[in-house]
């Protein structure tokens, strides 16, 4: 694989309906310095057919596959692995998703010319089964304060999709990291953790079309199905996903490199964002509870 600029993953499974259209909007992307690393969680549908036929064509293309389906987790861990120098950017795509052309330029653009940005948040317009418009993400993640509490404030207040991931990140801030998909809910940390570490833009002008249907991840409701999606190989077990993303956002916090002062100062905020999250918390106590009594599967995300 060449080393180039931008390294775009994209992890499937079993999405043969809106996978071509997700590589076509990559390949009709006005800047072309990419390499797209598709990687195939075990699908039994005819993802590999499309996938080999581009890979064929198009040599910007590589096509990898798991024998088995080994979760989405696994599945975006893998695809980091390509890339292959600090100075590239990088990318995770959805396989239902489309770019709008000049997104990825748009994104570029702006890493290039600012270094200061660690991330470039796409605009972000919501689409359904059939490609129709149904929506659109409210600016709320165009982080560009100099302060780093104001950032942080703005990630715990304000409501968001997480399409973070989908934008553009600097290979050398993803080594840096300490949050990655490594458990359920992890993009929300992550936002977070960028947040300290400096300013991310969401630049106005070509879209992410960010679709929404019945087959997605996010009409999941039960534990079973979302172990199946996340984690099909891990032991079945009570989960407390809104405690996990408290102590990871603790955890991140004490990590990143900040001046005492700002370190408390979010320490306090962040303490008191936790307090209004405890309708969340007391949830996943109670819910697991009654999982383990056998009385409801449902899951608390």
């Amino acid at each position: 694989m060449s080393e180039r600029k931008v390294i775009i993953g994209l992890p499937v499974y079993n999405g043969q309906k809106h996978l071509a259209a997700a590589i076509e909007s990559h390949l009709a992307q006005t800047f072309s310095d990419f390499d797209l690393v598709i990687s195939d969680n075990g699908s039994t549908d005819a993802t590999s057919e499309i996938c080999t036929e581009y890979a064929s064509k198009d040599k910007r293309i590589t096509y990898l596959r798991s024998p088995e389906n080994r979760g989405i987790l696994w599945n975006h861990r893998r695809v980091l692995d390509a890339i292959k120098s600090p100075a590239q950017y990088f990318r995770w795509a959805g396989a239902d998703d489309v770019m709008e052309p000049g997104l990825l330029q748009a994104m570029v653009t702006v890493l290039d010319s600012r270094p200061e940005v660690e991330a470039v948040v796409p605009d972000t317009k919501n689409i359904d089964d059939d490609g129709q418009i149904i929506g659109s993400m409210a600016r709320t993640l165009d982080l560009q304060s100099q302060v780093v509490f104001e950032r942080a404030r703005q990630v715990l207040i304000v409501g968001y999709q997480h399409v973070i991931a989908y934008g553009l990140l600097r290979a050398a801030t993803l080594r840096r990291m300490r949050t990655g998909p490594a458990y359920p809910g992890w993009d929300a940390i992550f936002v977070w953790e960028l947040a300290l570490r400096g300013p991310m833009v969401q630049a106005e002008g070509p879209c992410l079309l960010r679709r929404f249907h019945p087959g997605s991840i996010s009409r999941v409701k039960t534990a079973k199905e979302f172990r199946k999606w996340v984690e099909p190989n891990a032991r079945t077990g009570m989960n407390f996903p809104h405690w996990t993303w408290a102590y990871e956002r603790a955890r991140v916090l004490m990590a990143c490199p900040l001046a005492t002062r700002d370190r408390l100062r979010i320490a306090m905020f962040l303490a008191r964002a936790t307090a209004w999250q405890r309708g969340s918390l007391f949830r996943d106590v109670t819910q697991a509870a009654r999982r383990a009594l056998g009385l409801s599967d449902e899951y608390t995300f």
